[in-house]
């Protein structure tokens, strides 16, 4: 495998659902500020060498738009990586294919940053880039070749292992590349309940059934503090 092992690492209410502010209220005998940190806990048990994040998630933590920064450099005649400052030994890779998230800091949560884009994205964005030392790799002509993203990430950064902790759009789009090789899913003891909300896997394509050449084997099924519970699942491809 050149790619790096990617483990789809997320928290869902009981019926499936992503946004924590519409879930039930956790039982009067669980302590909710402890409930996150049972994700953050098994995160650290997957032992993995990179977070990523899909670009509706970045733009949560980085919410500035990229309007330019009057760069006249004319766009790189090769496409190539750049690497950057990679000084920790954890990276935080974000999908921002279309060049337009302004980041403030070439770090997240201590992690240093490694930006995936398109090969249409400017080269102004690109100079952005390489001023605040983020490094950045290219995923295809619309930033949508995650193979080829990965197989970057793993011979450009090292990455033998990453997490990926997007919303569903993401991780329905990698699991139907079969790109994913491991569910790892912390169930918070509440529910959701709503119809149409946001599902940990939410494939947008044409594929009805973006799963249907997939089966799931159960590595490990634990009972955690606070309520929740951690399902591990390889997934294998037909």
């Amino acid at each position: 495998m050149l790619r790096p092992e990617v483990i789809c690492h997320i928290m869902t209410s009981v019926d499936g659902r992503l946004l924590p502010s519409k879930w039930s209220k956790p039982y009067v005998g669980y302590d909710a500020q402890k409930i996150g940190y049972q994700y953050s806990y098994a995160g650290e048990l997957n032992r993995t060498d990179a977070v990523m994040m899909g670009t509706a998630t970045v733009k949560e933590f980085f919410p500035e738009h990229f309007d330019g920064c009057g760069c006249h450099k004319a766009f790189p005649d090769q496409i190539h990586t750049f690497v950057g400052d990679v000084s920790d030994d954890g990276l935080f890779v974000a999908l921002v294919p279309e060049g337009d998230v302004r980041f403030t800091t070439n770090r997240f949560r201590g992690m240093c940053i490694v930006v995936v884009v398109s090969e249409l994205v400017s080269a102004d964005y690109l100079e952005f880039l390489e001023s605040m030392d983020i490094s950045y790799v290219f995923a295809g002509k619309k930033g949508t070749d995650m193979t080829v993203a990965l197989d970057a990430l793993r011979h450009d950064f090292g990455i033998h292992r990453l997490s990926l902790q997007g919303g569903g759009i993401i991780n329905g789009s990698m699991l139907q590349l079969h790109l994913v090789d491991e569910l790892s899913i912390v169930v918070y003891p509440g529910i959701d309940g709503v119809k149409g909300e946001p599902s940990i896997i939410d494939y947008v394509g044409k594929e009805t059934l973006p799963a249907d050449s997939l089966s799931l084997e159960l590595i490990d099924c634990k009972a955690m503090n606070e309520g929740c519970v951690w399902l591990r699942y390889k997934v294998h491809a037909d």
